[in-house]
């Protein structure tokens, strides 16, 4: 009987720890005549709502409306990467880790070279939030499994299906903080601040021996000169 309770436990276990792997996906019909390549992701037209009324740097949890564009489905990868700068080096066991120590110039670069830009930041926030105002772009809350351990550890870019956003954009909110297009501004900026940042999104908040996921609505701020190894980027494209 001990043995059939622990096989019964055991069951449930697995079913709910599969059903916490799953993320709800938008259902996206792409209108005919427009071509998604195979890492891009297509969003739709519409509204969403972006920022939070409680942050007042952000759009304040106001709905947004927004023309359907194309964004990569990863953050650029380091292999990815060295095909377009041969003198970037990198460990083979981390060819699937997303490129760092990029600035937004080189990040910007790539992207035009493959045919790309570089997402605003209104497109970052609606590829991982969808329409239904979620906080995380997986939903539900979850401690990151480094916390407690000092130092930025990233990974490869496709690890964590249970963290994609609802239409299937892996990386927000877990990985590199990833540049944008988008200058940082918001009412109060002070004056010798305008025009000198550029917005990142989605990366980790730490301190010494804590590490904490992003919110969808979580902006930060660097200067496109800057390289460090948690900033990288990814892609978006216009759907015409």
């Amino acid at each position: 009987m001990r043995r059939f309770t622990f096989i019964v436990l055991a069951l449930i276990f697995l079913v709910n720890a599969c059903g916490r792997n799953e993320v709800e996906q938008i259902k996206v019909i792409v209108p005919p005549g427009i071509v998604v390549p195979d890492d891009m992701v297509y969003i739709p037209a519409g509204e969403f709502i972006m920022g939070h009324p409680d942050e007042p740097t952000t759009h304040g949890g106001k709905p947004v409306h927004l023309d359907a564009f194309l964004i990569d489905r990863f953050e650029v990868t380091r292999e990815q990467f060295k095909t377009s700068k041969p003198e970037y080096s990198y460990h083979p066991k981390k060819a699937r880790f997303p490129v760092s120590l990029v600035t937004f110039g080189e990040a910007e670069t790539y992207c035009q070279l493959k045919g790309r830009r570089l997402p605003t930041e209104v497109e970052w926030e609606k590829a991982a939030r969808g329409t239904d105002d979620r906080k995380w772009p997986w939903k539900l809350y979850q401690e990151h499994p480094n916390d407690g351990f000092s130092g930025f550890l990233p990974e490869d870019v496709d690890r964590r299906k249970e963290w994609v956003s609802p239409y299937g954009v892996y990386g927000m909110g877990y990985n590199v903080w990833e540049w944008t297009s988008s200058e940082y501004a918001h009412e109060g900026l002070v004056e010798s601040d305008r025009n000198r940042f550029k917005v990142i999104r989605g990366g980790l908040t730490q301190t010494h021996l804590t590490v904490r996921l992003t919110p969808t609505w979580f902006r930060n701020k660097m200067e496109p000169t800057a390289r460090f190894n948690f900033i990288g980027f990814r892609c978006a494209r216009n759907t015409n």
